[in-house]
């Protein structure tokens, strides 16, 4: 569990943390592996999180947006490897998705579990009940999921910087599609 009280915020302009993270498929997954290119990098709360599986589904639909001045994309989840490949899977992503089961990427890159409260924010719920009539499926939690983890979006330059990031407030905070795009074309220019 990540100590709500001991955690930094990393802002444009800070340097990323390096990180290694486990591909399912096999093999580390490093910072230094997207070096001199920029990267996207998604921080998931729990594989049955609803709000999150949707924000993937929309960065695989602007993948070729993304993508198109070099920009990578990964995504990270602190579940078990045979979980995140299963994940992966049944979501057809077509971009990484990396475990850090002991949570030191979420650690370094500042990221903080949400109170009882905003776990279960009228927000959340709602955008829950969105998601559900949308058609998406809600899988159950597992016993010893936490529920408490909350994500972030962050996108790296080529030379290891951060020039975006987005920390989730509550379960159901992720940020607009338009806006990481965006962030991605500004700097393209």
């Amino acid at each position: 569990m990540i100590d709500k009280m001991k955690s930094i915020r990393l802002q444009p302009g800070d340097a990323a943390p390096e990180f290694q993270a486990q591909l399912p498929e096999g093999g580390i997954v490093r910072l230094a592996d997207y070096h001199g290119q920029r990267l996207l990098l998604i921080f998931v709360r729990h594989l049955g999180c609803l709000p999150c599986q949707e924000h993937l589904f929309e960065i695989e639909d602007r993948l070729s947006a993304i993508g198109r001045g070099g920009t990578r994309v990964l995504a990270v989840s602190f579940d078990a490897l045979d979980q995140v490949r299963e994940y992966r899977s049944l979501l057809n992503l077509s971009f990484p998705v990396a475990a850090d089961t002991a949570r030191v990427v979420y650690k370094a890159y500042g990221l903080t579990q949400a109170s009882f409260l905003q776990t279960w924010h009228p927000k959340t719920l709602w955008r829950y009940l969105v998601l559900l009539r949308k058609g998406r499926k809600l899988k159950r939690p597992k016993k010893g999921d936490d529920l408490s983890q909350l994500g972030a979006d962050f996108i790296v330059d080529a030379s290891g910087t951060i020039s975006y990031a987005h920390y989730s407030v509550r379960p159901d905070d992720r940020p607009d599609i338009a806006e990481v795009v965006n962030a991605i074309v500004i700097e393209d220019r």
